[in-house]
């Protein structure tokens, strides 16, 4: 070939090369820049999330019911560690995590799994779970390619499943599903942080070139009104009562009359707030507030004090309660039964031996609309806002929609439905000294540093019925030929209720739900307590509520006084 061509040659491929070089510069530069630097910028930059630690949840003393614990899961990469090459180094990662090297080798084995039909490599191993920041640094320290740790928070509650309806719980997801944790989640779990830095070759951090570093806000503690004490009394009484009456389910609620705080709450069926997943739907329900019931008996205590407090009926007025007719202002009332023969009682009998017909008489004395009103004065077809969803608010239909027999059973506690928690409030009505107070739970929030955020103060909804009406109420509540039995010196006020329930449509002989709601001691109330079992069975009669829910107040009420020497 003559050698101008030689030269030629040279030149053309000369020109080749670097014209490529030069589309490849103009590609990297021009053409498609930002693909390649959002590719270098995810290769270098780095943005490291700094989990906030979430707030406790204590009862009235500080103990705790819900708390984070810090772990760190420490695992390993198989494709990206060597096994054979850091042998020795293992050695020490297995005696630092209490492994021998056999168990560490499992870890180390390259395996791969299908994905959607395409095979995928295990890139993820985890060998231990730790909590030990300083034994973290250790293995850190080893500098073993591909062995590293991912921090998590872990909710326990060491408590397990006491007062586990009003805790609730976090699912595996991380989600608040009920309970405090639900309710007071924006406060609870506070605002994570993160490091904005770049990475070298090595994929190691470099200090010097961080962009910006956010501190996480951990959450706020949140103090309840409970006490874990009283919690466990009304628990174990509770338990105790399922058991032996063979009740499908049970609630207790206690708190303090004089400010609506609620002490103690408790459900059964219950549930453990650690293994959630091992309790049916039916177990996490607060059946206290969600679920409703007719009140029964213990609801005379409406109609009996508004009549009383519109001089509308006398203490010692007398009521025929053996007549099946009631004739007022012209007009016939077909009267309940009773659960025994009465005669003639006066109004304090009535109240005392709880006569559906001497009830029912004062009912229709007192009037359909002022019956209504009495009601809805008591709390009864409203919410309490106790602080939670997903309460019930019952059924208190208006005097419009009522049929004829309505004024006749509405004084009875039928014909109307409430939730326990609305019994709780209202029976609070007496012992408050006629004050219906709002049922709180929320003691306090309190950020990470100690400043107080909220701070809940008693809250007085309205005015129901004069000192005076309250006091007497108390006074015919007390029963001293039952509450003696309790402890001597104290003096328990209390109303017991027993509902049948209604079985496809109709009112059932054999299924009950029998109630109590009392308070003491009855010059100076400091505890109000309710207890509501439902379908409890006796070997022998009927499951009234004097025969089985009572003994589980008068249990718990002995326990209250005893710890508090109030029976000195």
């Amino acid at each position: 070939m003559p050698r101008h061509w030689r030269f030629i040659s040279i030149v053309l491929l000369l020109i080749f090369c670097f014209s490529g070089l030069a589309y490849r510069i103009l590609h990297l530069s021009y053409i498609n820049q930002n693909y390649y630097k959002k590719f270098i910028r995810s290769a270098r930059d780095t943005k490291e999330i700094r989990r906030a630690i979430r707030g406790k949840i204590r009862d009235c003393n500080g103990s705790i019911l819900a708390m984070t614990t810090v772990t760190i899961d420490v695992g390993v990469d198989p494709y990206a560690a060597d096994f054979q090459k850091n042998q020795e180094k293992i050695v020490q990662l297995a005696a630092l995590l209490g492994k021998n090297l056999e168990d560490m080798a499992v870890f180390f084995k390259r395996e791969s799994f299908i994905h959607n039909g395409k095979e995928r490599r295990l890139r993820w191993k985890k060998i231990a779970t730790i909590d030990d920041n300083e034994l973290y640094t250790s293995i850190k320290n080893l500098k073993i390619k591909g062995v590293y740790g991912n921090t998590r928070g872990e909710r326990i509650y060491p408590n397990n499943e006491l007062a586990s309806h009003v805790i609730g719980f976090i699912n595996k997801e991380g989600t608040p599903v009920s309970g405090i944790e639900r309710f007071l989640d924006d406060f609870l779990r506070g605002e994570d942080g993160w490091i904005e830095s770049e990475k070298n070759g090595k994929r190691e951090e470099v200090a010097l070139f961080r962009k910006k570093v956010i501190e996480p806000r951990n959450g706020a503690n949140v103090d309840l009104t409970i006490d874990l004490y009283i919690q466990e009394i009304a628990e174990r009484a509770l338990q105790r009562a399922m058991i032996d009456l063979q009740a499908k389910s049970g609630s207790v609620i206690i708190s303090d009359p004089k400010t609506g705080a609620i002490l103690a709450l408790c459900n059964v069926p219950t549930f453990n707030c650690n293994q959630y997943n091992q309790s049916g739907g039916d177990s996490l329900r607060n059946r206290a507030v969600t679920n409703v019931y007719e009140p029964g008996s213990v609801f005379k205590i409406v109609p009996f004090s508004i009549a009383l407090q519109q001089g509308r009926i006398t203490l010692n007025q007398n009521f025929d309660c053996s007549q099946e007719i009631f004739c007022y202002r012209d007009r016939k009332y077909d009267l309940p039964h009773d659960h025994t023969f009465f005669s003639n009682l006066s109004a304090v009998d009535v109240l005392r031996k709880s006569s559906n017909r001497g009830a029912a008489q004062i009912g229709i004395i007192l009037g359909a609309e002022q019956l209504y009103r009495g009601a809805k004065e008591f709390g009864f077809g409203e919410k309490t806002g106790y602080g939670f969803d997903g309460e019930a608010m019952g059924v208190l239909l208006k005097p419009a929609l009522w049929d004829g027999l309505t004024i006749t059973r509405l004084p009875m506690g039928h014909a109307m439905s409430a939730t326990v928690l609305q019994v709780h409030q209202a029976m609070g009505v007496i012992a408050s000294g006629g004050y219906l107070l709002q049922p709180r739970i929320i003691g306090c929030i309190i950020d990470e540093n100690g400043e107080m955020i909220i701070e809940t103060e008693p809250y007085m909804v309205r005015r129901v019925l004069g000192a005076d009406i309250a006091k007497k109420m108390g006074e015919i509540l007390h029963n001293s030929e039952t509450a003696a039995s309790v402890i001597e010196r104290v003096k328990l006020a209390y109303k017991t209720g027993t509902t049948q329930k209604i079985i496809s449509g109709t009112y059932s002989r054999e299924h009950h739900i029998s109630s109590c709601s009392g308070f003491f001691p009855l010059e100076e109330p400091q505890f109000l307590v309710t207890v509501v079992l439902d379908d409890p069975t006796m070997s022998t009669g009927t499951a009234y509520g004097i025969r089985a829910a009572y003994p589980v107040l008068a249990e718990i009420a002995r326990a209250l006084i005893l710890s508090r020497g109030l029976n000195h």
